[in-house]
């Protein structure tokens, strides 16, 4: 093979990589619960896509409207949250996130913190997520009962977003 030729090679693998890489957040939050959020760039190929083509278009990914997308296709997608305590790890759901998290950090002191929660002991924790790009924005909340982890809440309902960003952390009941 010419070098030319090894070269145009070389050019199209350097050129048609993927433009950008999973980002991964990790913080704690002020109950002492480690958090890591992965997320990576969306691909067609991933999921199955009906709608989604302009502002009319009613939008489905995998069969559920998506979470964090205003119109059209997101950019990313949750591709996992993690929440460790007590040296156990727990996986909370993050099907149907996208355009959620970004390079944000946990919070804007005095202003906003967009995740919140606790473990009551190892097996027992609740927790509340604040997500946008700008503009998209939802909220999500999980629990984990006995070891096992659930999400509650996926909306971008304006009344139950105002709720969560006045109280991200979850309320606590004797």
């Amino acid at each position: 093979m010419s070098n030319v030729y090894l070269s145009f090679l070389l050019s199209l693998v350097i050129f048609t990589a993927p433009a950008f890489a999973d980002m991964t957040s990790t913080f704690a939050l002020p109950s002492g619960v480690e958090v890591k959020i992965i997320e990576a760039p969306f691909q067609k190929s991933l999921f199955r896509i009906e709608g989604c083509s302009g502002r009319e278009s009613v939008c489905r990914i995998n069969g559920r409207a998506p979470a964090g997308v205003a119109f059209g296709l997101p950019k990313t997608y949750v591709k996992s949250i993690t929440v460790s305590f007590r040296g156990r790890s727990y996986s909370l759901d993050a099907s149907s996130m996208y355009n959620a998290w970004g390079s944000r950090p946990l919070e804007y002191k005095g202003k906003i913190r967009y995740f919140g929660g606790k473990c009551f002991d190892d097996k027992n924790c609740q927790f509340r997520g604040l997500f946008s790009d700008g503009a998209g924005t939802f909220v999500a909340e999980w629990r984990v009962v006995n070891g096992l982890s659930v999400r509650t809440v996926l909306t971008d309902s304006n009344d139950i977003v105002n709720l969560f960003e006045k109280n991200i952390d979850p309320p606590e009941f004797d």
